[in-house]
């Protein structure tokens, strides 16, 4: 298998996000742009934007997530953090967390911004149950 150029691979990354533009995929086009971010950095060039879009994506990610479990389940009143066993310390210090819907939309402790994982904050919300 021939190694892809900085180019090539830039073009793939691009076409990864507009499929994933299409299906309005926010998580998806967050892990996107993490690994964008992440060729950047091996680039040696300033990845602070991709870091950013990354951020903005899961953010959206998790909003939707939230107003919809809101807006659709009857039985839930709020949402507890899971995060994955090899997450970042800041991360893991959220893992069990419980919040109300409110306080969660008001101001969301996911995606955790400073996260230090490759492919940035991957915790999630549970529902949690009245």
């Amino acid at each position: 298998m021939t190694k892809l150029t900085p180019d090539e691979r830039w073009k793939r990354f691009n076409q990864k996000l507009n499929e994933q533009m299409k299906a309005n995929d926010f998580y998806s086009l967050g892990i996107t742009y993490q690994e964008m971010a992440n060729f950047l950095d091996k680039e040696g060039k300033n990845s602070e934007e991709m870091r950013n879009k990354a951020y903005e994506m899961k953010l959206l990610h998790h909003q939707n997530y939230i107003k919809n479990l809101q807006n659709n389940s009857p039985v839930s009143k709020g949402v507890e953090i899971l995060s994955a066993p090899d997450s970042c310390e800041s991360c893991l210090a959220l893992d069990s967390k419980a919040f109300e819907f409110k306080k969660v939309l008001d101001s969301p402790p996911l995606p955790v911004k400073e996260c230090k994982h490759i492919y940035g904050c991957r915790c999630t919300y549970l529902p949690v149950a009245n």
